[in-house]
């Protein structure tokens, strides 16, 4: 059968091979095209277009590469009709997919979707249309199942892939020893995202904090992984001015997120990562005033007024865990001050109870086989 895949998000691109390596399984002779990054290509999808180097997070920013991707829509809605796949597969990357979802339906190709928008923080509309175009969503929360069977849509709740994916073979105790790490030292691990805007955005108030934190505790140490999407030249000309020490690392983040003390995180896929791990991490975003603004307006009625939080351990458990430091209150002075708090250990303790009833909430091993099934499903209906 043939199949066309869609994401634009590196964590995307990094769900996207790993479901295609399960579909496989189940379907030898499977083909595969679409728009992703280089995970994908090297599970032998045919990607006609890369964005995961280019993604943006935001309504203003988005606009930027408004006409690149309406072209984009265009070349893919013929690829479409030319192709004719069995099933389109939407991985993430909610406003690009949902148009292109729609175009699929309207040419008769059923939708398998995987990580939604959030309809449920943006407003009932977006649920709507959906409703409308996508043959069956395969849900990673149990509170993301719920919301979308209120609107009339097929849902299979399949549980996170994370669970699956966040492993690691080094104990915390050896990780640290290689690294010459004492006893009575911390590790503070910085990820900014993997994303330019975020790069730009939050490292240079993470190196600030990290800077203060040191100069008042020589037993920290900073480890900063290097994204598959970040080049080692842009993260030098943050360091240049950095009087601290911090310690650039690869992007094998398991180990280190096993090992580390505590993280200061850029919302998005590492947060629940940490999760997983164990890591009691402060979660820090910044988008431009433009966003925030429409943000604030597409809300939904129920939640307008109440304290945002947009962490996913913080969603998923339904009240806020983890503290969260957004847009003007993202201050190094601020950021300072919660590392402090968390480097305390009954403040740890006290979130890695939490983290405990969250992964129970993440359904059982083996999440992408469940996800290849919901989508080979409705390949085969469309294919008799």
């Amino acid at each position: 059968m043939k199949y066309f895949i869609s994401t634009g998000e590196h964590s995307g691109d990094m769900h996207g091979a790993t479901l295609v390596r399960e579909i496989k399984k189940l379907d030898p002779e499977a083909e595969f095209r679409g728009m992703g990054g280089p995970l994908m290509a090297g599970e032998g999808v045919r990607v006609l277009f890369d964005p995961t180097r280019h993604s943006t997070i935001g309504f203003w920013e988005a606009i930027k590469h408004l006409l690149r991707f309406r072209r984009l829509l265009s070349v893919y809605t013929r690829v479409l009709k030319e192709y004719r796949p069995d099933v389109f597969i939407w991985l993430d990357f909610g406003g690009f997919n949902l148009l292109l979802a729609e175009r699929a339906k309207r040419l008769s190709i059923p939708v398998a979707c995987l990580f939604s928008p959030s309809a449920w923080a943006y407003g009932k509309k977006r649920a709507v249309r959906m409703a409308e175009c996508v043959s069956h969503l395969a849900a990673v929360f149990p509170f993301e199942a719920d919301f979308y069977r209120r609107f009339g849509l097929k849902v299979t709740y399949i549980g996170h892939p994370l669970l699956d994916r966040v492993k690691t073979a080094v104990s915390r105790e050896k990780w640290r020893r290689a690294q010459g790490i004492d006893d009575g030292e911390k590790v503070v691990v910085l990820m900014p995202g993997s994303r330019q805007q975020e790069i730009r955005n939050l490292l240079p108030v993470m190196l600030a904090a990290a800077e203060k934190l040191q100069a008042e505790h020589k037993e920290v140490k900073f480890y900063l992984p290097l994204a598959s999407t970040v080049e080692k030249t842009q993260l030098n000309s943050f360091l240049t001015g950095f009087s601290g020490r911090i310690n650039v690392v690869d992007n094998n983040v398991y180990p280190l997120l096993a090992a580390a003390d505590l993280g200061v995180l850029s919302s998005g896929t590492a947060t629940l990562e940490a999760a997983i791990s164990g890591l009691p991490v402060v979660v820090v975003y910044r988008i431009s005033r433009p966003s925030a603004f429409v943000y604030r307006r597409l809300r939904n009625k129920e939640s307008r007024g109440r304290e945002v939080s947009i962490a996913l351990p913080n969603l998923i458990a339904g009240q806020k865990i983890l503290p969260e430091l957004l847009q003007n209150d993202l201050t190094p002075d601020n950021l300072t001050d919660k590392m402090k708090e968390l480097l305390k250990e009954n403040a740890r303790a006290a979130i890695k109870a939490e983290y405990e009833k969250i992964r129970k909430q993440l359904g059982p091993p083996g999440v992408m086989e469940r996800a290849a099934r919901v989508v080979t499903a409705e390949a085969q209906i469309a294919h008799k």
